[in-house]
Order: structure tokens, then C-alpha cells, then sequence
């Protein structure tokens, strides 16, 4: 994109806008551009997630009168385990959810109106399911403050989402989402047939795989302080209800990004329980009790210095990242390649790369497709990244096949890169 070009990923083999509909990355353009390496936009994930604690601060010190407590609780956030597990978690979209949502709630609160509006539209630029953040915003803007701005608010944010999931993904990809597979007892109409039909076997699912744990994970967070504004922990209840009923394991995971715009929205619920708290004794309580929370489970389940849980090492050592970087020095910049996963989002700025065994052996690649039937861009592929001696997850049997038409021309520690030779 950052080139002009049209934004197929041929690491993934899916459109990037019908994989989803993360049109804000247009704004990340002008970025990659002057930083085409991943590093830049780990960087901004890093400032949009602690963004978050700017409404935070701004509606605290507003609703409080107290710079000592705004501070604390804009801390509630920072202290977060999920932003700081969904920071480690490589780059997402729904980082940005962090701080729009938090204006966004910020704005309807205080009537300003005109930057809710830019923050709902910005929001549902993120991601095609982004409706179920501010569609339930909307309601609460239409039942507490102005109710045309909630009902166009709610109605924006439905059409997007007709608009996202029905003909946008499926004009882009040529087919509905890979993610609906996601949804239980066969797809959404299964899962209403079987809240009516078998709701035994409903309840058991939705107390597996860990649902109950991260419930709780999600209000100790904050002390269930939140639960006091329970008119604002709605607005994300429907990201709750979607995280808990996908079949991925991730979506109830504290760990990934489909929590993250939570975070704020658990926040922003906690200042405001805490300003409609009429004693002032009561308020420094409650703001005293959330950051004791935040810092507990910080040290339990987060990813600070201090913290117990531990963090997944790196996949590639000190010495083994700058092998990788001597080698992708000696890639010439519009070479098609076939990567090692670590290494393959260093290489990506060019027109043909490939997530090592693709396009050789076709693997997670289009509609997540694990054939290992070659691509028809396996004669394409001029240079291979990979480790010199591929581990058995790593497909050896995929290299062996082909190493005849390919040369080691450079190799640097435990890593080589591989030149065609000829076109077998």
C-alpha cells in the first residue's frame, strides 16, 4: 500500500482489506513508507495502546477535580496486563481501538459531539466487527445525552457493518470471511437453533475452555469496580459475548488483541463509578483499591519487569537476529523470496514474498488452506531466508525436494540464504 499497490498479501494469499476491513491502516501508510520495517509500526502500537490513557487522565481530572487521581487511574491502564500482553502479540489493528474508544466514550459523556462522531467512524475503520463497540455507544449516547446523534451513531454503525461483512470481504476475497468458521454448532443460525433446541449443551460451552477464568480475569482487573457504571461496561459487553462464544481458544485470552479495546472501556467505566461516588472519602477508596487491582494482577498475569507470568522467550536470539540481518542486506529489494516466519515481515516490501514452505507447499495460505499442493509462484521465487538446518516443524522434506534447483550463495551464523540456479 505504502507503494501504491494493490494490497494483496501473498504471505497469507488474502486481499489485506477482505482478510478484514482495517481501512485505519491507510493511516499507517505514510508511516511504513519512511520506515518500511517492523519496528516503525511496533512503535506506534506502543503509543496509540499508551494513547489510552490520555481520556483516561482527560475525564478523570474532569469528573474528580483531582490531578493525583486521574493519574492514578490513567495508571489503571497502563498497569493493565491486557495492554501489556497484547503489545507483545505483534502488530494489530485493534491497538488503535485503545485510544479511539477511550475518546470516544470521553466525547459522549461530555457532549462533545463532534469528536464522537470522528471517533465512531474511526473506530469502525478498524475492523469489520467494530460495529459491536459502537453500536451499543450509540444506544448509550440516544438514552443519555442526544438521542439523534445515538440513533445516527447506531445506524452508521450498522450499515458498515452490511457493508463490511457482505459485500465488501466477500467482493475482495470471493467468498464470506474465514473468520465466521469461528462460530459454534455450525454458524450463527445453529448457535440461535441451539440456545432453544439443546441449551444444556449451550451452558457447557460457554463453561469450557477457560470462558469462566476470563470473566474474572476481566474484573479483578479493575477490582470490579467497574460493575458500578454498568451502563458503560454495556458498551463493550457485546465484544465480551463475541470473544466468549468464538471457537479460537485466542478470542478468551487476555494474551491477544481481540481484548485490548476492552481495556479502555473497563477503565473509562471505572472513573466513571468512581465520580458518582457522592463521598469524597469513598472516591479516593475506590481509586486506591483499582490501582492495588491493576497492580496485582499486573504482577500475577502481566508483562512488566516486576511481573510473576512468564513471558514467551524470543524465537530468535541476539546473534541469530543479526546473522538475519547481514543476510537481508545481501536480498536484492525486488527479489521474490520464501522466508523463515521470524524473519519474513523484515523482508516484506517488495511485490512477491512468501511464508516459507508457500509458495513451494501450499500452507496456511488463502482461505487457510494446509493442502502442500505447490503454487503456481513456486517458478517465481528467486531467493530462499531460512535456517541452515530445518527443525521438523520447519518442512525439511519441502527443502529437499527443491534444494537441486537452489545454491547457497551467503550464509551468516545458523542461517543461510539460497540462490535459484535452475528451474526444475
Amino acid at each position: 500500500m505504502s507503494h501504491w499497490r494493490a494490497p494483496f498479501v501473498t504471505i497469507i494469499g488474502r486481499n489485506l482489506l477482505g482478510d478484514h476491513t482495517s481501512f485505519i491502516l491507510g493511516l499507517v501508510v505514510p508511516l511504513y513508507r519512511l520506515f518500511p520495517e517492523p519496528q516503525g509500526i511496533l512503535v506506534l502500537q506502543t503509543l496509540v495502546l499508551a494513547g489510552g490513557a490520555i481520556p483516561v487522565y482527560m475525564l478523570a481530572r474532569k469528573l474528580l477535580h483531582s490531578t493525583a487521581m486521574a493519574t492514578a487511574l490513567a495508571a489503571v491502564l497502563l498497569f493493565n496486563p491486557i495492554l501489556q500482553r497484547g503489545n507483545l502479540d505483534q502488530f494489530h489493528p485493534e491497538a488503535f481501538q485503545v485510544v479511539i474508544i477511550g475518546l470516544a466514550i470521553y466525547a459522549a459523556h461530555e457532549r462533545k459531539y463532534r469528536l464522537l462522531i470522528i471517533m465512531a467512524m474511526l473506530s469502525l475503520l478498524v475492523k469489520e466487527d467494530a460495529a459491536v463497540l459502537v453500536a451499543p455507544l450509540g444506544v448509550w449516547v440516544a438514552v443519555r445525552r442526544e438521542r439523534r446523534v445515538g440513533i445516527f451513531i447506531v445506524g452508521a454503525a450498522l450499515i458498515w457493518s452490511i457493508v463490511a461483512n457482505l459485500l465488501i470481504i466477500p467482493a475482495l476475497l470471493g467468498g464470506a470471511s474465514i473468520y465466521t468458521r469461528r462460530i459454534p454448532f455450525n454458524g450463527a443460525l445453529g448457535s440461535l437453533s441451539a440456545s432453544f433446541h439443546r441449551p444444556v449443551a449451550v451452558v457447557k460451552y460457554f463453561l469450557s475452555g477457560g470462558r469462566p477464568f476470563y470473566l474474572w480475569q476481566l474484573g479483578a482487573m479493575t477490582a470490579f469496580i467497574a460493575l458500578l457504571a454498568p451502563d458503560i461496561v454495556a458498551i463493550g459487553a457485546f465484544v465480551v459475548f463475541e470473544n466468549l462464544l468464538s471457537t479460537d481458544l485466542l478470542m478468551h485470552s487476555i494474551i491477544f488483541q481481540y481484548t485490548l479495546p476492552l481495556s479502555t472501556v473497563l477503565v473509562m467505566a471505572v472513573v466513571i463509578a468512581i465520580a458518582r461516588q457522592k463521598r469524597r472519602r469513598d472516591q479516593w477508596l475506590l481509586t486506591g483499591e483499582a490501582l492495588a487491582a491493576t497492580l496485582l494482577t499486573c504482577v500475577v498475569w502481566g508483562a512488566a519487569p516486576f511481573s510473576a507470568a512468564t513471558v514467551a522467550p524470543a524465537w530468535v536470539s541476539a546473534a541469530g537476529v543479526r546473522s538475519l540481518n547481514q543476510l537481508e542486506r545481501s536480498l536484492p529489494p525486488n527479489a521474490a523470496v520464501s522466508a523463515w516466519l521470524p524473519i519474513v515481515a523484515h523482508v516484506d516490501h517488495r511485490p512477491q514474498v512468501y511464508l516459507w514452505p508457500n509458495p513451494f507447499a501450499q500452507y496456511y495460505w488463502g482461505f487457510q488452506n494446509h493442502s502442500g499442493q505447490p503454487l503456481p509462484a513456486a517458478h517465481d521465487v528467486q531467493y530462499l531466508l531460512l535456517p541452515m538446518k530445518l527443525s521438523s516443524v520447519d518442512f525439511p522434506g519441502v527443502f529437499k525436494k527443491i534444494s537441486s534447483d537452489f545454491a547457497l550463495v551467503r550464509h551468516a551464523g545458523d542461517f543461510g540464504l539460497f540462490k535459484r540456479v535452475s528451474n526444475t
